[in-house]
C-alpha cells in the first residue's frame, strides 16, 4: 500500500492546485470580459478537448511504460500552467490553453488506474482505489476553497497558475523519486488502434453494463449541477445554500470513497448497484425537501453514493479489462462519461425551465434508479 499512499498524496496536491487554478481561471476570464459566455466557452473547450483526446490518451497508456506516461503528463501540464500564468490577462489564450491542458493531462487518469493492479497486491487493490479516490475528492473539495481564499486576499490569477504548475512538478517528482516499482505497460499489437477500448467495451457485456450504468448515473449528476442553485433559491438558501449543497455533494463523495474499502469486500457489482440506488434516494430527498437542511442531507447522501460508485466502477474495470488494453478501456469510459455529463448539463437547463428545480431533481433521481437497475445486471 506504500505505493498507493504516495500516489494518493501526489494526486491530492496536484488536484488541489488544479481546482484552485480553475477558480482563478474563471475569475480571470470573467474579470477580463465581464461575460459568462466566455466562461462557458472555457468549459466547452475543456470538455471537447477531453472527449476528443480520450482515445489517444488510452493508446498512450497502453503503448508506453505507464510510469513514464504519468511523469510526462504531469510535466506537460506544468508547462501549460506556466503558459496560463504568462497569459492570465488574455481571455482567448486562457480558453485555448484550458483545452490544451485537458489534452496533455488526459493520459494520466487511464494510465494510473491501469497501473495500480501492477504496483499493489491483488487483495489491496480495492483499498488502494478507495484511498486514491478519497484523496482526489478531498483535492476537489479543498482546492476551490483555497483558490477563492487566496484570490480574496489579493493574489493574482497568474500566481495561482504558477502554483498549479508547481503542484504538477511535485506529482511528477513523487513518481520519479519515491516509486521505483515497474508500472507495467499494455500492448497496441494484440488490440491495435486508438478505439480498441470502445470496441472491447461494446463487445464484452461484463464491461459494457457498468460503463452504461455510469453514463446513466452521470446524466442525473449533470442535471443536478444545473438545478441546485434554483432549488437553493426555492428553499431560501441563496448563494450560501447553493455552496453548501455543492460542497456536501463533494464531501459526501469523499466519505463514500473512504467507505468503499470496507464495502468492496463484497461483490463490486453489488456495491455499484447499492451506490447508484443511494445516490437516487439522496437526490429524491433533496428535490422533495421542504427546508434547506433536509436538502443538504439529501445532497450528502447522493454524494456518498457517487463516491462509493466511482470506486466500485474502477475496481470492476480493473478486474475485468485485460491489461494489454486496460488504459484504452478506462479512456473510453472517461470519454463516454464526458459526453453523458455534457448532454445532461444542457438538458438540465431545459428541465429546470419546463419542470422547475424539483422536477429536475426528480428526473435526476429516476436516472439514478435506472443506473442501479443496470448495475444489478453487471454480474
Amino acid at each position: 500500500m506504500g505505493t498507493a499512499r504516495r500516489l494518493a498524496v501526489a494526486r491530492l496536491v496536484s488536484l488541489s492546485g488544479g481546482s484552485a487554478a480553475y477558480i482563478a481561471l474563471v475569475a480571470a476570464i470573467y474579470g477580463e470580459t465581464g461575460s459568462a459566455l466566455w466562461v462557458s466557452a472555457a468549459i466547452f473547450s475543456s470538455v471537447v478537448a477531453s472527449v476528443a483526446s480520450a482515445p489517444f490518451a488510452g493508446w498512450i497508456g497502453d503503448h508506453f511504460d505507464r510510469r513514464a506516461v504519468l511523469i510526462g503528463a504531469d510535466l506537460a501540464a506544468a508547462c501549460v500552467s506556466l503558459a496560463m500564468a504568462a497569459t492570465a490577462a488574455h481571455a482567448v489564450a486562457l480558453v485555448v490553453l484550458l483545452g490544451v491542458s485537458s489534452v496533455v493531462q488526459s493520459p494520466f487518469g487511464p494510465a494510473s488506474a491501469s497501473a495500480l493492479p501492477a504496483v499493489v497486491p491483488p487483495a489491496d487493490v480495492p483499498r488502494a482505489n478507495a484511498l486514491i479516490a478519497a484523496t482526489s475528492s478531498a483535492g476537489y473539495l479543498v482546492g476551490p476553497l483555497l483558490g477563492g481564499a487566496v484570490l480574496g486576499v489579493g493574489a493574482s490569477p497568474a500566481t495561482l497558475f504558477a502554483v498549479d504548475a508547481a503542484t504538477f512538478v511535485f506529482s511528477a517528482l513523487v513518481v520519479v523519486v519515491s516509486i521505483r516499482r515497474p508500472f507495467g505497460r499494455g500492448s497496441t499489437q494484440e488490440h491495435p488502434g486508438v478505439f480498441a477500448g470502445f470496441r472491447v467495451i461494446s463487445r464484452e457485456r461484463a464491461l459494457r453494463i457498468p460503463v452504461l450504468a455510469g453514463m446513466v448515473s452521470l446524466l442525473g449528476v449533470g442535471i443536478v449541477d444545473v438545478a441546485s442553485y434554483p432549488l437553493s433559491l426555492h428553499l431560501h438558501g441563496g448563494a450560501a445554500g447553493y455552496g453548501a449543497m455543492t460542497g456536501l455533494l463533494g464531501g459526501g463523495g469523499l466519505i463514500g470513497a473512504a467507505l468503499a474499502a470496507r464495502a468492496l469486500r463484497a461483490s463490486a457489482s453489488r456495491v455499484l448497484m447499492v451506490a447508484f440506488a443511494a445516490s437516487a434516494v439522496g437526490l429524491a430527498l433533496a428535490g422533495a425537501a421542504p427546508v434547506l437542511a433536509i436538502g443538504l442531507v439529501g445532497m450528502a447522501v447522493a454524494g456518498g453514493g457517487r463516491g462509493l460508485g466511482d470506486v466500485a466502477a474502477v475496481t470492476l474495470l480493473q478486474a475485468r479489462a485485460a491489461d494489454v488494453v486496460r488504459s484504452r478501456v478506462f479512456a473510453a469510459q472517461d470519454g463516454a462519461a464526458h459526453v453523458a455529463f455534457s448532454v445532461s448539463a444542457f438538458t438540465g437547463g431545459l428541465l429546470v425551465e419546463g419542470a422547475g428545480a424539483r422536477g429536475a431533481f426528480a428526473a435526476a433521481a429516476v436516472f439514478g434508479v435506472c443506473a442501479a437497475l443496470l448495475a444489478a445486471r453487471a454480474g
